[in-house]
């Protein structure tokens, strides 16, 4: 009598199903993986901005003073109705602002700006010893044209009401014709050289 043989697939099936199912694990680890390393680049990357922000301050500040010594202090402008750009300075607000309200001449990658910068009569960038962060910025009276005249400020720019003391004086029913007071805006950009971080900062002088 001849042994009977029985075929069966099922060893191979199972083999099939763990070779699917191991698959399918490694998909979900590589998944797992990327996610990690996306995750871990952007908390380096906000971590970088986090620092050059901090190390920024300072020199944006230097340039703000600078912008404060030049219109205020020193009034080293030779006259403020018209622009001197070794000084930084545009007598009115310039055309092809970016959207945020930045001059063109600040906008862009850092070895086109530097070289238009330059090129348009800026001084040289002041670079922070410390930081190595280079700022460059851009003063401008917030009018839409080279006001000649006080009548024509009040008509073309953006000024405050003169300062009047709140103590009694006998120029009450003479008062004193004062001048009014143009806005100006400063907008500093800081660059670290070579690399893509840029920051912008902007504020109102009155």
């Amino acid at each position: 009598m001849r042994p009977i043989r029985i075929h069966t697939s099922l060893r191979p099936r199972q083999r099939g199903v763990v070779l699917f199912v191991a698959l399918i694990a490694m998909v979900i680890l590589m998944l797992a993986g990327v996610a990690l390393m996306r995750s871990i680049d952007t908390s380096s990357g906000v971590a970088g901005n986090m620092a050059f922000r901090t190390s920024s301050q300072a020199p944006v500040n230097y340039a703000i003073e600078k912008a404060v010594d030049t219109i205020y202090k020193s009034k080293s402008l030779a006259t403020q109705n018209a622009s001197e750009t070794a000084k930084n300075y545009y007598a009115f607000i310039q055309a092809n602002e970016s959207t945020q309200g930045v001059p063109q001449l600040l906008t862009g990658a850092y070895s086109d700006m530097s070289t238009a910068y330059t090129s348009a009569g800026f001084p040289a960038a002041y670079s922070d010893s410390v930081s190595g962060v280079e700022v460059r910025w851009v003063i401008e009276r917030v009018c839409n044209m080279a006001a000649v005249t006080p009548g024509e400020i009040i008509g073309h720019c953006d000024i405050l009401p003169p300062k009047v003391p709140n103590a009694g004086t006998d120029n009450k029913y003479k008062p004193i014709p004062l001048p009014p007071i143009p806005l100006f805006r400063v907008t500093v950009r800081a660059d670290i050289p070579n690399t893509n971080a840029v920051t912008y900062a902007q504020t109102f002088l009155r």
